[in-house]
């Protein structure tokens, strides 16, 4: 008998995880829509991409090195872009559109033929300790026409579709940390 309780315990949680799965999958995106972004295919049908997360230390800490070696793999697999996820810019973000820091992270350290792809990026949590929306803005695609950052998105292609998401809020401490401000502008309700 107890052990026919525990399969009907177990099967009851089996259909309970179904039809939340089902509920997210389903009813979750009439909720909220992600902004689309549309990345066209080769015409073999092939997509490629780099992904590199960390590396904003203008130049310093192996970044240079790191860049080079990317320019080498994306010349080699014929790259589309480059996904970044996070922490572009550390230790504090950038301090507005106008920061050097910018320049001296992105545009003048990833200078080989093969990155000069768009770049799709979200934001880390070293951008939330500076001026998180001065990189959301579109005016540095005008300084850096690579340049791509939202908060979350979809990126379609014919093939595949990739979600970028923007965890940082979610993680309950950065809210209490007293070691550090956080700019939750668009963020906090």
């Amino acid at each position: 008998m107890a052990s026919m309780a525990s399969r009907f315990r177990t099967r009851a949680m089996a259909d309970l995880c179904y039809l939340a799965v089902m509920f997210c999958a389903f009813l979750v995106p009439s909720f909220a829509e992600l902004r689309r972004i549309e990345h066209p295919i080769k015409s073999d049908r092939s997509l490629s991409f780099l992904v590199v997360g960390d590396w904003g230390r203008k130049g310093l800490y192996n970044q240079s090195e790191i860049a080079f070696q990317m320019g080498r793999i994306g010349e080699k697999l014929d790259i589309d872009s480059v996904i970044s996820t996070g922490d572009n810019f550390y230790d504090y973000g950038l301090k507005g559109v106008y920061d050097p820091a910018f320049r001296e992270s992105f545009t003048n350290i990833y200078t080989a033929k093969s990155l000069q792809k768009q770049w799709y990026s979200v934001l880390g949590n070293h951008e939330y300790r500076g001026d998180a929306e001065a990189q959301l803005i579109p005016f540095l695609r005008r300084i850096e026409k690579r340049w791509l950052r939202l908060r979350s998105f979809v990126l379609k292609t014919e093939i595949v579709e990739l979600f970028f998401v923007d965890t940082t809020p979610f993680v309950d401490k950065y809210f209490t940390e007293p070691d550090h401000n956080y700019d939750w502008r668009g963020v906090e309700p």
